[in-house]
Formats: C-alpha cells, sequence, structure tokens
C-alpha cells in the first residue's frame, strides 16, 4: 500500500505547495490524494495573487467525507502551510485518526514556517511529537530550536534538540555555515545539506543474582551526515516542497531495500526507527534530483535572460521575470525517474 494524503498549499499555475508535491510522488509510484489549505492563483512571490485559504473545518470536512466512503488507508501523511493555528489542529487530528486505522502511517512535515510567530509553540506540541521525519531549513531550524545554527556544531545541537521532542529523522535541507565558507572569495559558496536519524533502540540484558534479569537500555544512538552542493544564484520557488516530498518517497523505498530478506516483515509499511545508512541513501537520491530539476530552471533564466538580483524587493519583480523562474518540473520526469547521484553522503 503506497498512498499518501498531502495536506498543503495549492496554485493554479506553478509548482510549490501540492503543485510541487503530487507529481513527483505520483512518478515515483504513490497514489496521493490532496488536500489544499490555501487556492491562489499563483504563489505570492509574484506582485499579485488572488484566492482563498481554506477554513480548517473545510478541511475536516474533507477528511470524513473520506472516511466515510472508506478512502483513508493512507501508507503517509504529508504536510506542508498551515496558515493558522486552527489548521494545525485539524491536521492533529486527521493524523490522530489516520493512527487509529493504521498505527504505522508515517508522518512527515517539511517545515514550512513562513507564519506568524505564535503559531510555533503550538506546531512544536501538536505535531512535532507525531513527526517520523521533518525537513526545515536553516531559518525554520533556529525558529523551531530557538538555538543559532550559523556553525555545523550549532546545526547539529539544533537537530538533537528536536530529537528530544520525539522526532526520529531531521534533514536540514540547506545551510550556509560560517565555519564551512570557502577560503578564496573566488571559489564556488557551497550550501550543505545535514541529516540525523535516530538508530533503532538496543537493549542490553544483565543478569542480578538477587532479582533475576535485569533489562537496560543503551542510550539513543544517532546517524548523523552532510551532503554538500555548490549554491546556484537564481530564483527559485517550491524547491522546500519538492524535496520534502522527494525525500518521503525514497525514504520509504530506501527502508523497504534495508529490510528485504527480513523474516515476518510487511516491506510495505513504513517503519519509525529506520536501520543505518536508510536517510543518508534517500538524501543522496533526493539531492540528485533536485540538482538536476534546479539546474534546468536555473538554464531556462538564463535563457529568458534573467540576471539574478539578490534580495529584489518583489514589487520589483514584474510577472514575466517570476514566470520564468518557475521550477521545471515536468521537464526533469527523467531525473525524478531515476536520479543520478552526484553529491555524496559524509558521516560525521
Amino acid at each position: 500500500m503506497k498512498r499518501i494524503l498531502s495536506i498543503q498549499s495549492h496554485v493554479v499555475s506553478g509548482y510549490v505547495g501540492n503543485k510541487a508535491a503530487t507529481f513527483p510522488l505520483q512518478t515515483l509510484g504513490y497514489d496521493v490524494d490532496a488536500i489544499n489549505t490555501v487556492q491562489f492563483s499563483n504563489h505570492t512571490g509574484y506582485n499579485t495573487w488572488q484566492g482563498d485559504r481554506t477554513p480548517p473545518t473545510t478541511v475536516l470536512n474533507l477528511f470524513q467525507g473520506l472516511q466515510a466512503n472508506g478512502l483513508v488507508n493512507y501508507s503517509h501523511l504529508l504536510t506542508g502551510y498551515m496558515g493558522n493555528a486552527e489548521s494545525i489542529e485539524a491536521v492533529e487530528t486527521i493524523l490522530r485518526q489516520l493512527r487509529q486505522i493504521n498505527p504505522s502511517t508515517f508522518y512527515g512535515d517539511n517545515g514550512h514556517l513562513y507564519v506568524s510567530e505564535e503559531m510555533i509553540p503550538l506546531y512544536k506540541q501538536r505535531l512535532l511529537p507525531y513527526a517520523n521525519l521533518i525537513t526545515p531549513n536553516q531559518f525554520e531550524l533556529e525558529l523551531l530550536t530557538e538555538m543559532p545554527a550559523r556553525t555545523q556544531a550549532g546545526v547539529l545541537a539544533a537537530m538533537d534538540k528536536l530529537h528530544t521532542l520525539g522526532v526520529n529523522a531531521i534533514v536540514v535541507t540547506s545551510a550556509e555555515l560560517d565555519d564551512l565558507r570557502p577560503a578564496s572569495a573566488s571559489s564556488v559558496p557551497f550550501l550543505y545539506l545535514y541529516g540525523s536519524q535516530r538508530l533503532p533502540d538496543t537493549s542490553i540484558a544483565v543478569t542480578s543474582t538477587n532479582s533475576g534479569p535485569i533489562t537496560l537500555s543503551a542510550a539513543p544512538q544517532y546517524e548523523r551526515f552532510r551532503i554538500g552542493f555548490p549554491r546556484l544564484d537564481g530564483y527559485f520557488t517550491g524547491t522546500g516542497d519538492l524535496c520534502c516530498a522527494l525525500l518521503l518517497a525514497h525514504f520509504a523505498a530506501s527502508t523497504k531495500e534495508s529490510l528485504a530478506g527480513t523474516a515476518s516483515m510487511n516491506l510495505d509499511q513504513p517503519f519509525a526507527a529506520p536501520l543505518p545508512g536508510v536517510l543518508p541513501r534517500a538524501c543522496e537520491q533526493t539531492m540528485a534530483t533536485m540538482a538536476a530539476v534546479m539546474e534546468r530552471t536555473l538554464a531556462a533564466q538564463r535563457h529568458a535572460g534573467i540576471v539574478y538580483e539578490p534580495n529584489l524587493p518583489r514589487s520589483e519583480r514584474p510577472s514575466e521575470l517570476v514566470r520564468h523562474c518557475e521550477l521545471q518540473l515536468i521537464q526533469s520526469k527523467a531525473d525524478i525517474e531515476h536520479p543520478v547521484i552526484k553529491y555524496r553522503a559524509e558521516r560525521l
């Protein structure tokens, strides 16, 4: 069973939210049902947009309609932009019900925190404890943990804090770090993906002569790694949504491959505590596709004569410019199906 319920934003034109996630997931063999938290004409990087936010009651009503017809046997839940506190509560309700039906329902969240700061504590209390996988960027990592993450040590410490909140696997999708800057100004600047996954707990049996055997649980073990990749200077939107969708798909596939041949395992079910190597492999595959899509998108920008200007105000970005910066997603179908790995995970 490979069915995903994806609760994210939606745009009529362009590729962010569910529009960025659905096609790659379907290409990789998943049935995807989408509930849209907003429906806009285009993403908000344009000068103007039209549309409405979906009331949380409507989100719940849509789910209840699926439930009434026996259509909620999902293997995965993927969430993105929520928009308000009530939407977070609606997602928590949906997740609780999904796990009553299938306790192994895998929950992945892409850490979309471009929201009011008042929502962050609710997000941490209501959703993070349920998450198997989250994919914040560097900015979102700092918001969630209230810790600086400008060095490698800072990123690792912040991921440790997220683990204490109950998250099994964390991927920081991009970080520009003070201690890993190029030595020369002429060198190509690199960004870094960081991953950390809690490995299955091990137990040690100790025999006591007075009270019989005592079982001690070993301290949690973590697998940590990073992947460096060159920073591309261009306009990109929807990359976080695409990255999370790809990672969820490859994470499940890598888990299945690692467990192949293991007795008494249902290989169509996701697992909360993956074996060593699962997350690094999934990240390598994800970054291979991400690199191809972004390079193709950058080539399209250059072909259209777009010159990258960092921090250009939205009021000075004409719609014609932004239109040429939409992800070249459909054109990258082969790179989604058969990623060619360029950047390897380095164990930490």
